[in-house]
């Protein structure tokens, strides 16, 4: 029931067909490649170059005794970027992500500047044109681990639908934190058959850090820290039941903070009794695999989904409760929260309740 998001400190796009040009302030990163009539000798390739502080996060981690996935059994980190657009794109691909082997300068350029920018990291130099500062080894378009290193890489494969990347890079983020090698940033690209061959596999466009929209890149770590189930006195919801949820949320919540909201589900239509005795409120237990999401108000946008891991709804202590960490969400935006009951009606029946109330992140 943990999820923390962290988004780049720097990104750029490597174009091999300008070997000095810098991108480093571009709204967009690319994954294109072109080829011309004479086939291979004119294939040109983009690769795309981002690096995160996960440095904090992970600190907090360490304080609870989680260094790697082993030690919560349940750790894992995953790098995401939007799709903005898709012009030519085959049916099946595959998208690879390396670590880097040596640093990088972002750059204040632009793909199009006139004249071109050539001071920051480009296909040819790291740091950029002046003075020389070439990748290593002759290694141009970025130096990035390979061959039997075991953190080489990480890939995502295609096949018959296009969209976001989101890579399990779970084992690159981890060597990075034992210092097996040191943490210069991802490099994303095709496969390198894809990238060697004469096929034709278009572009893709995804937002960068450096978007004015709400889809920059994000490198995400989920991990499951809910305590073990008790519902104690609570009644159990059944198939009978027509169920309402509401959760105990408040108009506006700083982005640097965390807070514990209380979900509570009951039934639409309780049933009533006649007594003498004082009232008492009847606490509802959801199925144990009960989860949320948050949804950005304005767009619909699923910002947090459903996870049976990280986004699971705790039971502890005659009541349910959501920890949400708002450092991954954009400030003076509204959001909604969603829950997700499977089982209640019968096995592997699924239900979602939109709550009613909308809050605000603001910075």
């Amino acid at each position: 029931m943990a999820i923390r998001t962290i988004y780049p400190t720097k990104n750029a796009t490597l174009y091999e067909d300008s070997g000095s040009k810098n991108t480093g302030l571009d709204e967009i990163l690319e994954l294109e490649k072109s080829i011309s009539a004479s086939g291979l000798s004119s294939t040109k390739n983009t690769r795309m170059l981002l690096q995160f502080d996960t440095s904090t996060l992970s600190a907090s981690l360490s304080a609870l005794g989680i260094n790697t996935a082993s030690d919560s059994g349940s750790l894992t980190w995953n790098l995401k970027l939007f799709v903005s657009e898709e012009i030519d794109i085959p049916e099946t691909y595959n998208i690879v992500a390396h670590p880097m082997r040596e640093s990088w300068t972002a750059g204040l350029g632009k793909r199009y500047h006139n004249p071109t920018t050539t001071e920051g990291v480009s296909w040819l130099y790291r740091t950029g044109k002046t003075p020389e500062v070439l990748w290593t080894g002759g290694n141009y378009g970025g130096y990035f681990w390979s061959g039997s290193h075991a953190s080489q890489s990480a890939t995502q494969e295609f096949s018959g639908v296009q969209g976001d990347i989101d890579i399990d890079v779970t084992n690159i983020v981890e060597s990075w934190h034992t210092n097996t090698i040191t943490n210069t940033g991802f490099i994303v690209k095709r496969s390198g058959s894809e990238e060697t061959s004469t096929t034709q596999l278009g572009i893709t466009r995804y937002y960068s850090k450096n978007t004015n929209t709400i889809y920059p890149p994000r490198l995400i770590a989920k991990w499951d820290n809910t305590p073990a189930r008790s519902t104690g006195s609570m009644t159990e919801l059944g198939s009978n039941d027509d169920i309402k949820v509401e959760a105990l949320l408040t108009p506006e919540y700083k982005q640097d903070t965390e807070t514990r909201v209380e979900v509570i589900a009951q039934p639409r239509f309780p049933t009533r009794t006649q007594t003498d005795a004082v009232g008492t409120i009847t606490r509802y237990a959801l199925p144990a695999s009960s989860s949320y999401a948050i949804i950005d108000n304005a767009t619909g946008e699923v910002v947090i989904d459903h996870d049976t891991v990280s986004t699971l709804i705790a039971c502890s202590g005659n009541k349910h409760y959501i920890d949400i960490n708002f450092a991954g969400l954009f400030p003076e935006r509204y959001y909604k929260l969603q829950v997700k009951v499977p089982d209640l009606l019968y096995t592997n029946s699924v239900q979602y309740f939109n709550v009613p109330t909308v809050f605000k992140v603001i910075k």
